[in-house]
């Protein structure tokens, strides 16, 4: 059969296996392997093991686990109300404080977990209640936990770089620190969203300042100092050299086990539960990565890359254009995909484009993960509404999207300047 043929067929059966309600990892997987079938009769089969093996044996995928499980640990302490009150405190006599306060600790939650999910859970417990308790709009108060809780995919420690990093052969040490910048951009963006937005409609938060004494703040942050330091631990040691992605993600483990042991807040029945937590979401990444090695191993064979390769280089279109189609090309997908699947798929197929573009892959790294925040926020499957749907079920989920879309455009407006401006990005990993 012709390459192309099979490259239709094989997006063909992986469409309809999730149509039916197949795992993800088993639909991709089945439908790369027919593509291998397709493409080199039955013994193209003996490439799999060690395609598997070259790409799952690597010491780098071990940071997913290891970080995975310091997500897991924070998640289940109190950090996540200890972060917001401090956040409170500072910001209560700000337009919009709550909200600005659940931007702020949904940000340092997320330094710390690396899962968006888990952020807009944790924070959007305390946050919401409060938020609704005080007169705030049901929209605002949802779609800002939402959006908040989308910064952990681009916050170091996040999973979605060792995912990229290791498909797109590129440093995780310099991902995590060219996302620093682009991060506190965003949430700078964010913030000042939420603080203009209240003072032209104090309707939508009305201010009620709290009385903050510096007992209060010294009190409020010596709750959360663990925590803070931790953070600073986990990218410090990767920034200074001193140590690998892989074995910052142990000292993070090992630093949250810490905390919550200091909190008095870890038991035998909650440390089986993280570890069985731990144990499922990291076995379903790694199959879902084991199924992508097998798509990008028949992408590959079959040439897809290359020919979009040639495409776009016969192409009249200006790069910009052509990055524009990519992204709302992720953006639309990651509708309907996890962010694990979106990385894992549209990576190998995507990246050679973007290098002929001249574009640097450090940078399109972090731009994929913000489009990525996007997709968690987007209807008709953006994971992080459901969550706080879940959480918060006196708001409805048009409410929440409601709330959650001028975040987006945000992120998009986030994107247009660090495609002007590529430094923001790449300056900081020139110094490590």
């Amino acid at each position: 059969m012709e390459p192309m043929s099979i490259f239709i067929l094989i997006v063909s059966a992986f469409a309809v296996l999730l149509f039916i309600g197949t795992p993800i990892f088993a639909a991709l997987g089945v439908s790369s392997i027919v593509g291998i079938i397709l493409h080199s009769g039955l013994d193209g089969l003996q490439v799999i093991p060690p395609t598997l093996q070259r790409g799952m044996g690597t010491y780098t995928l071990i940071a997913i686990p290891l970080f995975i499980l310091m997500g897991e640990v924070i998640a289940r302490t109190s950090i996540g109300g200890r972060l917001y009150h401090l956040f409170y405190l500072i910001t209560s006599r700000l337009p919009g404080g709550l909200a600005v306060a659940s931007i702020g600790s949904s940000a340092v939650f997320g330094a710390m977990s690396g899962v968006s999910v888990a952020g807009a859970a944790t924070i959007g417990r305390f946050a919401i209640p409060e938020m609704l308790k005080r007169g705030y709009d049901p929209g605002l108060s949802g779609g800002s936990i939402a959006a908040a809780g989308a910064l952990a995919l681009l916050i170091p420690p996040s999973i979605g770089f060792v995912l990229y990093g290791e498909i797109a052969d590129q440093s995780i040490g310099k991902l995590f620190i060219a996302a620093i910048v682009p991060a506190l951009l965003i949430v700078v963006m964010m913030v000042m969203y939420v603080i203009v937005l209240s003072h032209m409609r104090p309707e939508l938060a009305p201010r009620h300042p709290a009385r903050v004494s510096v007992g209060a703040l010294l009190l409020a942050l010596r709750d959360v100092w663990a925590g803070i330091v931790l953070i600073f631990l986990v990218i410090g040691t990767i920034y200074l050299g001193i140590a690998t992605p892989t074995e910052s993600a142990g000292i993070g483990a090992a630093g949250a086990f810490v905390i919550a042991l200091g909190y008095g807040e870890l038991n035998l029945k909650k440390i089986m539960t993280i570890l069985r937590s731990t144990a499922v979401t990291s076995g379903m990444i790694l199959l879902i990565l084991a199924a992508a090695l097998l798509f990008g191993y028949i992408m590959t064979r079959l040439m897809i890359p290359q020919k979009l390769v040639a495409m776009v280089a016969q192409s009249d279109q200006p790069g910009w254009v052509v990055l524009v189609f990519m992204l709302l090309f992720l953006i639309a997908i990651g509708m309907f995909l996890d962010i694990v699947s979106l990385i894992l798929i549209t990576t190998p197929i995507l990246l050679p484009v973007v290098v002929t573009l001249g574009y640097d892959p450090i940078w399109y790294g972090v731009v994929m993960i913000i489009a990525c925040e996007m997709a968690v926020i987007t209807p008709p499957v953006g994971l992080n509404l459901y969550v706080i749907k879940g959480i918060a079920p006196q708001i409805s989920l048009r409410q929440i999207t409601r709330g959650a879309l001028p975040f987006v455009f945000l992120e998009i407006i986030a994107i247009v300047i660090l495609t002007i401006f590529p430094d923001i990005v790449l300056w900081l990993p020139k110094f490590r």
